[in-house]
């Protein structure tokens, strides 16, 4: 062992006169020496150009998609499922994320990370009692209610409930149970409403201290067997729209206490029923400030390409429910989203690239670079 180590540092120090006149001659004017790591303090109020991008598993970026620069502004650490809310009226991010004390195993703990919003530095932390739900990045998963005071956390273990959390406090203030439905969506001036395996919607009315006061559970509108829901919706004022399978909106009114399904309408005429032309992909509708929803849609669809990229967007008026434009893809995508303001611009995940559209006319804008993305990621523009 001696004689071959012996050998190994007489190989490196002949080399060494070598790689010296290497440096000199290839390069007579080399880089100046780093300066060590720099950081930058980031807007109290983030421009509407700036989206995070949400990876399956190991981080969030936030990154400038409205300029050509296509820089990327801040990270936030990631390990498991992560999921991201941004507090509008406090300068404040809440990262929910799981870790194991031995990597992929060993003592689970789940909890809420707190972000200073110019800095990202941690301010603080919440750990959660209950296991969450370990999916990719979606929402229904972590939501806010109460004017972004609460937090509403969805459990899986697997029976299902919603941890209720003070974001302000730092404390967790319940956990209610919701068995045989699944995801919260916020729902009147403190609650939420939850999508049950019967085909019926489970509104849940909270107290100051996170306590459930009232329970209320809608007819059967959500056929299960011939055409479900997507669970990813977009809202406009108070109305979720939810696509579903075969291609129809199901409105809900969720500005109350009491939510009203609104009658469903349909996405499609009959040529387009003949090419079988169906919502898909992860994130499937967004929507913009001037009421139009956008549904991402795929030709010759099936049973079981409910997640497979989507070759069109389609841009529908949600009062007249007439479609507006169709936009074709420069590439499938599967996740869509809009930043909001005057600029507004379409964003679409395809592989391992953010197409960054112009949502009225369909042109191609920039096209961003995701190092790393091999999955499906949430992007959740800034408000």
């Amino acid at each position: 062992m001696r004689k071959h180590a012996g050998l190994a540092v007489c190989l490196v120090a002949l080399s060494l006169p070598r790689l010296a006149l290497a440096s000199t001659s290839e390069f007579p004017n080399p880089l100046p020496p780093d300066t060590g790591a720099r950081t930058t303090v980031l807007p109290e109020k983030y421009p509407s150009g700036w989206a995070f991008l949400n990876f399956p598993y190991n981080r969030i970026e936030l990154r400038n998609v409205g300029a050509d620069s296509r820089e990327v502004k801040g990270e936030l650490q990631g390990h498991d499922s992560t999921n991201l809310l941004m507090a509008t009226g406090r300068p404040e991010i809440y990262v929910l994320d799981t870790v194991w004390s031995r990597g992929s195993r060993g003592v689970r703990t789940d909890f809420i990370t707190v972000y200073d919003t110019k800095t990202l530095d941690a301010t603080g932390e919440i750990v959660l009692p209950a296991p969450r739900a370990l999916v990719s990045p979606m929402s229904g998963t972590f939501m806010f209610t109460d004017h972004e005071r609460l937090g509403l956390v969805f459990n899986f273990r697997p029976a299902t409930s919603v941890t209720v959390v003070d974001l302000v406090k730092r404390k967790v203030l319940s956990e209610i149970e919701i068995p045989g439905c699944s995801l919260a969506y916020p729902t009147g001036e403190r609650g939420f409403s939850t999508l049950c395996g019967s085909g019926t919607l489970l509104s849940i009315r909270l107290g100051p201290d996170g306590k459930a006061l009232a329970r209320s559970e809608s007819k059967k509108f959500n056929d299960l067997d011939q055409d479900p829901l997507f669970t990813e919706s977009s809202a406009i004022g108070g109305v979720q729209y939810f696509p579903t399978m075969l291609g129809r909106i199901q409105p809900i009114d969720m500005s109350s206490d009491e939510p009203k399904i609104l009658p469903a309408w349909s996405l499609l005429n009959a040529e387009d029923t003949a090419g079988q032309w169906r919502p898909s992909g992860w994130q499937t509708i967004t929507t913009d400030d001037h009421n139009t929803l956008y549904v991402l849609m795929q030709p010759g669809a099936h049973e079981g390409t409910h997640k497979d990229p989507g070759t069109e967007i389609w841009a529908f008026d949600a009062t007249t429910q007439k479609r507006q434009r169709r936009l074709r893809l420069v590439r499938p995508g599967a996740t869509i989203a809009m930043t909001r303001g005057s600029d507004a611009l379409l964003l679409v995940q395809a592989d391992d690239r953010v197409d960054v559209y112009d949502p009225l006319n369909g042109a191609l804008v920039r096209s961003v670079g995701i190092v790393g993305l091999s999955n499906h990621m949430m992007i959740q523009p800034v408000r």
